[in-house]
């Protein structure tokens, strides 16, 4: 009797299943005859001769025997997964690659496209903030820590060491309030009362005496602007991966590009969440709609990427979004200004 199944078996692996079908109904149930009688050990869901029921095998081994070899097979199949130390890794060669996994219309900019440019290593799509602040006093000076206002002090007595000047109506109060016999001497006992008043610290700006300092700081100001709205972007795209993927584990490594090369490549890692792969795995050749297409089955679809993608585009999966920001945050704009004031003055 056993040979009589082995020849079940046989026809079924070369493709010769019409007639299986018309006794058992069903592969599914052609299958289950096999699981009753130990014989799937002996079915090779990647063999080309059943490829037009790639998937629909795949979901008998994985959701209803539950074989942990077949997992492993298909593991394999897709090249951007990476089994190390009893975890998954998706390996890419561009950052940019994850981009698909965002959506990618509904308006001029997506996100898809603002991914691809953040994580790509030409950013150019994003043009850099112009004109970002027309108010200097307010948008730096005011934001000033107290280590950066002891630095800014330093710089103004360095250039305008014994600086004075007589005063007149056309001068601030607060120079004529400190001043000897109408002369005000800027000195480092009162250099910080003369920054802390607008109106004196934009009359020494407006009047050249600083030189260089209002451009400097207004380009302190637009550094910070463009970093912190990348940033957010950032933190953004960051946090839409999370959904499957460790993101503080990510990482650049030089490794052999194939099996026995000893040229190294660079590639960038990220660890999977636990029982990602699997569960995308199992749930892909659950997919009825995924079965009868050949160019579905999972050794066509070849990386975790492309089957995510053909989930997202069958909407099987929520493609990852986020809301592009009009304007950055003002608090890490802030951040950054006192972060980058010390590369100027």
């Amino acid at each position: 009797m056993i040979e009589k199944y082995l020849k079940y078996v046989n026809d079924f692996n070369t493709g010769e299943i019409e007639h299986l079908i018309d006794m058992f109904e069903s592969v599914e149930n052609i299958l289950k005859f096999f699981h009753r009688k130990d014989l799937l050990q002996f079915i090779d869901p990647f063999d080309t001769d059943v490829e037009d029921y790639q998937l629909e095998i795949l979901n008998y081994l994985l959701n209803v025997a539950d074989n942990k070899e077949t997992l492993e097979y298909c593991v394999a199949q897709l090249s951007d997964v990476i089994p190390k130390d009893g975890v998954y890794y998706i390996k890419v060669g561009d950052r940019e690659d994850l981009a698909d996994l965002f959506y990618g219309g509904g308006r001029d900019t997506s996100a898809r496209d603002v991914t691809k440019a953040v994580l790509g290593e030409d950013n150019d799509m994003f043009e850099r903030w112009g004109n970002t602040t027309d108010d200097i006093y307010r948008d730096v000076i005011e934001e000033l820590n107290p280590e950066n206002m002891e630095l800014l002090k330093k710089y103004i007595l360095d250039r305008l060491t014994n600086w004075k000047i007589e005063v007149d109506d056309e001068t601030p109060d607060l120079f004529n309030n400190y001043s000897e016999d109408g002369i005000f001497y800027l000195t480092p006992e009162n250099v910080g009362d003369v920054i802390g008043d607008e109106e004196s610290f934009m009359y020494l700006l407006n009047n050249d005496y600083l030189d260089d300092l209002e451009s400097d700081l207004s380009n302190v100001h637009s550094n910070a602007y463009n970093s912190a709205y990348e940033t957010e972007i950032y933190n953004d795209i960051t946090s839409e991966l999370e959904t499957f993927f460790d993101m503080k584990s990510a990482k650049w490594e030089a490794v052999p590009s194939f099996k026995g090369s000893e040229k190294l490549t660079e590639f960038y890692f990220i660890k999977f969440n636990p029982n990602e792969v699997v569960n995308s795995i199992r749930k892909y050749v659950g997919e009825r709609n995924n079965w009868g297409y050949y160019a579905n089955n999972l050794n066509y679809v070849s990386t975790w990427l492309n089957m995510m993608n053909t989930f997202m585009e069958n909407g099987d999966e929520s493609y990852l979004d986020f809301r592009i920001p009009d304007y950055a945050d003002s608090r890490l704009v802030d951040k950054y200004i006192n972060e980058f004031l010390p590369d100027y003055i």
